[in-house]
């Protein structure tokens, strides 16, 4: 048998989000080590996660000495993944080399970091061990673009074909244009494990054998009430006669969301709307004229009625929300 433990997203950084109210940095160490002794104990071959291991490109080197050494010490067995959009600058693979991930890659010594798809690795293979292909996509410019990213650049005879992609994989239509639907992948792999969206889709067996996986992030970063709700849930793969047994195990290390997650942002903000909202409608009522109380639509506004060209609208709308993310940090 070959067994492989798979995690979502990890998101590594040093400060804590704003919709936590406990200490983000060492809650996802204890999750990290909870990882790594389930790999112990349930005797694994590999992990391997979806991409997206740090929250940023560059993280403090204090922050990544203090990963460095908890993986370098604790991680039993190899651990292969790929570079998420957050680990690299601007979406751009090409950045790469000057990343924190590519730091953690040379410190690291169990830690590869596969960005690509025709680069395979085999797992098992000996004896009565079953051999596993396994290859990685990254995040790229191309990724979710007329379904790219979700089938292997190279096939080999392999007992199990293992595809890992940090793309918008998902099995329901989003409000956003860049994904993909798992009905229309199509793919040599027989399995196919994908990140990126923290929520995760579960385990999706499709007609045709092909089988896919979103076990979704191991952290939480936003207080939506999805993310308050879901399970923090790794999984087991289990290989054995050209088969594969797939085991969802949630981490006890992970507290309610709760717990740890504070809405009152997200309340106090959807109070503000609403009062907003009941004030531009009395106002209305009074005057006749409609108003608008939504900065970005009384920018689209003024430049329909000044003239003002799409491009400019574009810029001031970008500027914006730079100094609005500026703000929160």
């Amino acid at each position: 048998m070959t067994r492989i433990l798979y995690t979502g997203d990890w998101h590594l950084r040093g400060t804590t989000p704003r919709n936590r109210k406990d200490n983000y940095k060492e809650s996802i160490k204890e999750k990290l080590l909870e990882i790594f002794n389930l790999a112990r104990y349930r005797q694994v071959d590999a992990i391997i996660t979806a991409g997206d291991t740090f929250h940023t490109p560059e993280v403090a080197t204090g922050v990544l000495l203090e990963f460095a050494e908890l993986i370098a010490e604790n991680c039993p067995v190899p651990l292969y993944t790929t570079a998420g959009n957050h680990d690299i600058y601007g979406y751009n693979l090409d950045t790469y080399n000057r990343t924190s991930l590519r730091v953690l890659e040379k410190i690291v010594p169990q830690l590869e970091v596969i960005n690509d798809p025709s680069v395979p690795r085999f797992i098992g293979g000996i004896g009565d061990f079953p051999e596993v292909q396994l290859t990685f996509t990254p995040y790229s410019a191309e990724i979710d673009k007329n379904g790219y990213g979700y089938s292997p650049a190279y096939n080999s005879k392999a007992d199990v074909k293992i595809h890992v992609a940090h793309g918008m994989l998902l099995d329901h239509t989003p409000p956003f244009d860049r994904f993909t639907l798992i009905k229309d992948v199509t793919t040599t792999a027989d399995l196919v494990l994908t990140g990126h969206d923290h929520t995760g889709y579960g385990i999706y067996e499709r007609a045709d054998g092909k089988t896919f996986v979103n076990c979704g992030a191991i952290c939480r970063l936003s207080a939506s009430q999805t993310e308050i709700t879901r399970k923090i849930e790794v999984l087991l793969i289990d290989i054995q006669n050209g088969k594969f047994d797939l085991e969802l195990i949630p981490l006890q290390s992970a507290k309610p969301g709760e717990e740890i997650l504070d809405r009152s942002a997200i309340e106090r903000e959807q109070e503000r709307q609403y009062a907003m909202e009941e004030f531009a409608s009395l106002i209305q009522s009074n005057t006749g004229e409609k108003v608008l109380v939504d900065v970005n639509s009384i920018i689209e506004s003024i430049a329909d009625q000044e003239g003002y060209s799409p491009t400019v609208v574009k810029i001031a709308l970008e500027k914006i929300a730079e100094s609005k993310e500026t703000l929160r940090a």
